[in-house]
């Protein structure tokens, strides 16, 4: 859990989030039928769903995204990466029991009514609930509301030294079979906090640096400190982008953050 206060939640049905906490992705998984994902909306989005997530065609209707339901763990990852924070709606049926699919199934891929507990030890390596789950009963159908982050890293911080240069940034399970969690270094942009996340070139699809969430949402949220975010710190240092191999090649403007 990412300190005492968490900076998401769903209270009566609503996403809440603390002040200075940008836009946060959701996604809706019914019970039958294709994923539904709303994403904070900018320019990229069907790019970002296609070359980082994998989806083959992501489709757009009106501002919600119909996605393959194998895509769930992938999602979770990328978007835990890019927003800080994703909170997964489900729809389960009460009469479902844990079954020996769903004891091997990894991350949030179940849809029983354990809501994942009881899958094997590696089924949360990269996120984990940060917040507490809501149900609404539905007739036969259970709601669930969970809001996951990037999962934590108790231990002591290491200062960042380039582990995955020149490593392509992957979300699924295999990709990142060998890589350590990014809240085991500090943030390499501030340097004054635990990281969170892996930040990466859309660009060149290439691993930069761990960063705080701060941090990583400032290249297309800003610094606004008239909504509760704090204003630019003077030792944030973007020479961070050295550890990907196209660093110098272009001006940093036009490599997407």
């Amino acid at each position: 859990m990412q300190g005492d206060v968490l900076e998401v939640r769903v209270v009566d049905g609503r996403v809440v989030k603390a002040p200075g906490v940008g836009p946060v992705a959701m996604v809706w998984l019914p019970k039958d039928g294709q994923v539904i994902a709303k994403i904070p909306a900018m320019t990229g989005n069907r790019r970002w769903l296609h070359q980082i997530v994998g989806i083959r065609s992501p489709r757009l209707h009106n501002d919600r995204w119909q996605l393959p339901r194998n895509c769930l763990v992938k999602l979770v990852t990328a978007a835990i990466d890019r927003y800080g924070y994703i909170v997964v709606w489900r729809d389960m049926s009460k009469l479902s029991r844990c079954s020996k699919k769903c004891l091997e199934a990894e991350g949030v891929e179940c849809d029983c009514s354990c809501m994942g507990a009881h899958h094997g030890g590696s089924s949360d390596v990269w996120f984990e609930r940060v917040g507490d789950v809501v149900v609404a009963n539905l007739g036969e159908i259970t709601r669930t509301a969970v809001v996951y982050g990037a999962k934590a890293d108790e231990a002591g911080t290491a200062l960042y030294n380039g582990e995955l240069q020149q490593r392509r940034y992957r979300v699924d399970r295999a990709g990142r079979t060998d890589w350590p969690t990014a809240s085991h270094f500090m943030c390499t942009g501030c340097m004054s906090t635990r990281a969170r996340v892996w930040d990466h070139c859309h660009t060149h699809e290439f691993v930069r640096a761990p960063l705080c969430n701060p941090c990583n949402t400032r290249h297309w949220s800003g610094w606004h400190p008239q909504h509760g975010r704090a204003p630019q710190s003077r030792n944030v240092d973007t020479s961070y982008y050295r550890w990907y191999p196209h660093y110098g090649d272009e001006q940093l403007g036009s490599c997407s953050a």
